[in-house]
Formats: structure tokens, sequence, C-alpha cells
């Protein structure tokens, strides 16, 4: 019995040797924790509006001349540009009248020097008392005749040549164009109406509506005068999505509309990608330049007890520090923090769960 009893304390011992690592235990790894940076942002104003997109330029596309339509060199709803040939109108008849023009001035030069000519033997017989000097006069009223019927001739020609150009039609702008109202083999003219329309995409306009409270406070605070604007604005999509280019106000309305107390605004903004298109519907907030940039973290960040608002933070040694802070206003995702935090710091979005102040994490960063 006591044989085994030996045996048993002796298979004990070896089992909590086994349990060690030279003398050390084995330690439970970190919590992992997702942090994030508060960051300076320049808050846009609180006030939102709902803004419709329009284009800087829209074309009607007609035709000047009346002919056959020929040729149509665009896609329905693709890209133009200026300068392209977005119809052909027969031209043969056109061309003829050019041809003519240019043979009826042909006639008319020869015409003036032959009376040239005339003027000038009529000259030299006047001068030896030969004819009389109506007969010289006569000469020279014919010069100045057959002289007009070369500006005419002229005049005609030039008549003729822009009729035959109207037949190609070209875009007057950079832009994208709409579908074509008349298809080809039809017969056009002047009174056919619009072909097609050509907008302008790049740059293009946000208009929106301020009320009459809005547009006092701006006047007040100088950021509208009387013929300049310093605001600019910031547009979200209808997915929420943030606009990525800042536009600029150069519009404000003249008047007040009394069925609304509201006026009309319109900003210039970017649209490269061309992502915004006119009649698009799109939130809009004014933004100072002038705004000192305020310090802000993820909503996600932030904790509330019975101290009031706080935030966990990252020391550079990874360990848990609490930070009582003093909330501003909403920024979309973000809130804006007026005291105690500083910008750069490490606040914890994800894991909070997790950590205790004092307790030391392993951090990952937040991706976008």
């Amino acid at each position: 019995m006591k044989h085994v009893l030996q045996t048993l304390a002796f298979c004990v011992s070896a089992l909590f040797c086994a349990g060690t690592s030279h003398g050390q235990p084995v330690s439970d790894p970190l919590p992992s924790v997702v942090v994030d940076k508060a960051a300076r942002r320049v808050a846009a104003m609180a006030d939102a509006y709902v803004g419709r997109i329009e284009a800087v330029t829209t074309v009607a596309i007609t035709a000047r001349v009346e002919g056959t339509l020929e040729k149509r060199h665009f896609t329905e709803g693709g890209p133009v540009s200026k300068g392209d040939v977005l119809f052909e109108i027969e031209s043969r008849r056109y061309r003829a009248k050019v041809d003519k023009a240019q043979a009826t001035l042909k006639g008319a030069e020869a015409a003036v020097t032959n009376v040239e000519q005339t003027l000038a033997r009529k000259r030299k017989l006047r001068a030896r008392a030969d004819v009389a000097q109506a007969t010289v006069d006569a000469a020279i009223a014919d010069l100045g005749a057959s002289k007009a019927a070369v500006g005419e001739a002229k005049a005609d020609l030039s008549t003729a040549q822009i009729n035959l150009g109207y037949t190609r039609i070209t875009s007057p702008i950079d832009g994208r164009i709409s579908k074509s109202s008349v298809d080809v083999g039809n017969l056009v003219s002047a009174e056919s109406g619009v072909l097609a329309t050509v907008t302008s995409v790049d740059p293009i306009h946000v208009s929106f509506f301020l009320s009459e409270r809005d547009l006092i406070a701006k006047r007040q605070a100088g950021l509208i005068a009387a013929n300049a604007s310093t605001l600019r604005v910031q547009i979200e999509l209808s997915t929420g999505a943030r606009y990525g280019a800042v536009g600029r106000v150069d519009y404000v309305g003249q008047e007040v509309r009394p069925s609304t107390d509201t006026i009309e605004v319109r900003a210039t903004i970017d649209n490269k990608d061309g992502l915004l298109v006119p009649g698009q519907t799109v939130t809009v907030r004014l933004v100072d330049p002038d705004a000192r940039p305020v310090v802000t973290v993820p909503q996600a960040a932030l904790q509330l007890d019975r101290a009031g608002h706080f935030v966990f933070v990252l020391s550079a040694e990874n360990t848990v520090e609490r930070r009582d802070v003093e909330l501003g206003r909403q920024l979309g995702r973000y809130w804006v923090i007026t005291s105690g935090l500083e910008a750069g710091a490490s606040v914890i979005i994800q894991g909070l769960q997790k950590v205790h102040e004092g307790s030391k994490v392993t951090p990952i960063k937040a991706q976008g």
C-alpha cells in the first residue's frame, strides 16, 4: 500500500511539472480591439436642404435647313464633344447652289474687268475730244454697277456656303446627348423642332432653397454679400454617401418666394466622373470655409455612465485609459468633442465589452 501511494505522489508531481515550461505559467492572449483616431474636421452647418442637380448649359439641337436626314453619328445617351458631327442632312442641292454662286461671282468679276477696259478706252477718246463727257460718265456708272454685282454675288456665295455648312449639324458644347427625336430618312427643317438635346456634365449645378431666416443669419454672419458668397456646399447622395467634391455658392436669388418664404441658392461643383445627373435629388449642407476644425470621434467610441460621456483611449504601451469628454453636435456618424480629448488620440470603437481601465489590449486599426 505504501508503495502505491509513493507511485501516485510521483505521478502528480510529474503532471504539475508538465503543466509549466521552465517554471512559467501559460497566460491568456491579450484581447483584440478595433481603434480609430480622433480627428479634426471642418464641420458642415447643421441645417440640411433638399437640392436638385441641374446642367450648367443645355442646348437644343435643331435643323437650320430643309432636307432628308441622311446620317446620325452619335450614340443616344452617350458623351459628345464640341464640334462633333451629330447629324447629316442631304447636301447635293446646297452644294449645287454653292457651285452656281461661284459661277455667278466669276461672271460678275469678268464683267468688271470688261467695263474697266471700256472706261479706259473712252477716257483716252475723251482726252482727244473724240467722245462727249457723258459717254465717260456712263462708263463710270457701268463700272459701279458691275462692282455692285460682284458684291452681291459674293454675298450669295457666302449664303450658299453657310447653308451647305448647316447640312452638317455639330455639337456646340461638350456633354451628353439625349435620344434622337427624328429617325434617319425623315424630312427635317427649322419647323421640325428639337432633334436632340445636349447637356453639359462637368461642372454641374446644384440648386436648393434657403429659408428667409437662414438667409438673414448668413447675411449677418458675412457669408452672403450683395454680389458674392464665401459659402461652400457638401452634398450627400440618395445612398447616404458623401460626394467627394465640394461646391461653391455662385448665385443667390433676387427675391424671396412669398408662397414658401424661401430664396433660391445655386452652387457649382466638379463632376469629372459624371456621377451627378441633371434632375437628381441630393442633400445639401453648407460649409463655412473659414470655420475652425473641431475634434471628432466615431459615434461607436462613445459610452455613458452616471458620471457622463467618456471614451476609452490607448496609451503608447496599449494600456486602456478612460477619458471623460464633453459633446458638441453630431456630424453624421461622428460627434464633436468640445473638451476632454485631443486630435490624434486612438479611441476604441469595437471590443469595448472586453476591456476596462488599466487593461492591456492588442489594437487593430479601423478600415476606411
